[in-house]
């Protein structure tokens, strides 16, 4: 599968598989069939599978299957180089949850439900 889409994180840490809360792909780059199947070979394609699960304390299959399929839209913002968020995120940032118009692209969401900060021995409730 080609991989496309790409992981939104809670806090910019992006190297980090317990970040991970968004996979987002365009509805004009796959089906609704085909997304948790893009979701899975781009985490294996950037994390590798094995380090993923091994991170995050969960299967990379439990979590796209258990994740919440949605549809949003997602803007490209451009940040001006003297605001605060400039020094954060850099001279722009892609967000989501914005109606459609112009700028804005449809695209697959998928929310995920575990809890990566749960120690071992727990269990999510």
């Amino acid at each position: 599968m080609k991989i496309v889409g790409k992981l939104y994180c809670i806090d910019g840490n992006v190297h980090s598989p317990r970040d991970q809360t968004l996979y987002v792909v365009g509805t004009d780059e796959v089906d609704k069939e085909q997304v948790r199947e893009a979701c899975i070979a781009y985490i294996d394609d950037y994390f590798g599978k094995e380090y993923f699960e091994k991170e995050r304390g969960t299967s990379l299959k439990d979590l796209v299957e258990y994740a919440d399929l949605s549809i949003s839209y997602e803007r490209h913002i451009p940040i001006n180089k003297y605001s605060f968020d400039y020094d954060i995120w850099g001279s722009s940032v892609n967000s989501i949850g914005f109606g459609p118009g112009k700028g804005a692209k449809k695209v697959w969401v998928l929310s995920f439900n575990d809890n990566p900060w749960r120690k071992a021995n727990e269990t999510d409730i």
